[in-house]
C-alpha cells in the first residue's frame, strides 16, 4: 500500500470544539492524530463526509483555531452502529492563521523529536 500522506502524522490527544455548518451547536471531541493537512478525531457524533466545520484544538499554551472539511467518518474499530457509537473522522485543515500555522508546525516538530 502507497503512503498518500503528504505530511508527517503524530499521534497525540487534544481537546477539540467543532461546530458544523449543518449542526452549529458545539460539540467535542479529541484528536487521535495530527498533521500540518489536519487532524483525525474521535467523536460520539456522526459527521458527513465533505461537511464544512469550525474546529479549535486545545494545545497548551494556544488554542489552534482552523475551518476544515470532513474527509471520511467511520465507526470506531469494534463499534456497532447504535446510539452511544463512537465516530473516527479525518478532517483536512483548509483555512489556518499563520501563527497557528507556525505554532502547528513547532509543536508537531517537537513531538517528532520527543519520538525518536
Amino acid at each position: 500500500m502507497i503512503e498518500r500522506r503528504s505530511h508527517p502524522r503524530v499521534r497525540v490527544s487534544h481537546p477539540v470544539l467543532y461546530f458544523t455548518d449543518i449542526f452549529p451547536k458545539p460539540r467535542v471531541a479529541t484528536t487521535i492524530d495530527l498533521s500540518m493537512g489536519g487532524t483525525r478525531i474521535e467523536t460520539p457524533y456522526s459527521l458527513i463526509s465533505g461537511e464544512n466545520l469550525e474546529i479549535s484544538i486545545a494545545i497548551h499554551p494556544q488554542v489552534i483555531k482552523s475551518r476544515g472539511t470532513v474527509v471520511h467518518i467511520l465507526p470506531l474499530p469494534g463499534e456497532r452502529m447504535f446510539a452511544g457509537t463512537r465516530f473516527e473522522a479525518g478532517l483536512q485543515f483548509e483555512e489556518i492563521s499563520t501563527q497557528d500555522r507556525a505554532f502547528l508546525e513547532e509543536y508537531i516538530s517537537r513531538v517528532m523529536e520527543q519520538d525518536n
